[in-house]
């Protein structure tokens, strides 16, 4: 599934609002985007602070306005208004996932990773940070071939999803489902990289 684009004027700084941004955030918190503009929206949200502070603050205000507008006189609530109010709460972003989440710059240097990331994989941001991971990541018994294929994908700004054996710091390897996700901008180039990683815990190394 093509990623929704995302427009920008000059090249954002990684944690930077442009006025695009701002838009999509107002879209989001009232509930306006599709399925498929929402998926790379909170993709981006898990990484980018200043986004998500925005988004909450919009829901903030989108809850206090809807109570706001409620007649005086301890009138019971609207059920319409209720549920409102419900998804207004329901749909705030969240930030806490099992998952490992990377993201990178279109040069595919890591600028970000979650702490699951983290534990999966034994490196600390600091050791990540402006690195490719395929090198520090890819070892002995890892594919070539569906290395090959997650970077092809990669270099032609398209999704992609793969099972490969990673290494952890300490030589251990282990099974990883990756999901990678470029988020584009208007033109159709990648702004970041999102990976979405989990562990196959069941399935052991060869």
């Amino acid at each position: 599934m093509k990623s929704a684009p995302i427009h920008r004027q000059s090249p954002p700084a990684f944690n930077m609002l442009t006025d695009f941004l701002q838009d999509q955030a107002a879209l989001y918190a009232s509930g306006g985007m599709t399925p498929e503009q929402r998926e790379p929206f909170e993709l981006v949200l898990e990484f980018h602070d200043e986004l998500r502070g925005l988004v909450a603050g919009l829901m903030e205000v989108g809850a206090f306005l809807t109570l706001a507008s409620l007649p005086v006189g301890g009138m019971p609530v609207p059920l319409v208004l209720k549920s409102r109010i419900n998804g207004l709460i329901a749909n705030r972003p969240q930030h806490s996932t099992s998952e490992g989440m990377v993201a990178s710059g279109p040069d595919g240097l890591v600028q970000w990773v979650n702490p699951a990331f983290r534990a999966m994989c034994g490196y600390t941001l600091d050791e990540l940070r402006g690195k490719k991971l395929g090198p520090i990541l890819q070892g002995a018994k890892t594919d070539p071939e569906t290395a090959g294929r997650m970077r092809r994908a990669v270099h032609q700004n398209r999704p992609c999803r793969e099972t490969i054996l990673n290494y952890h710091k300490n030589g251990t390897p282990y099974w990883v489902d990756i999901a990678i996700t470029p988020i584009l901008d208007d033109a159709g180039q990648p702004v970041w990289l999102v990976a979405r990683e989990r562990e196959l815990t069941g399935r052991v190394a060869a």
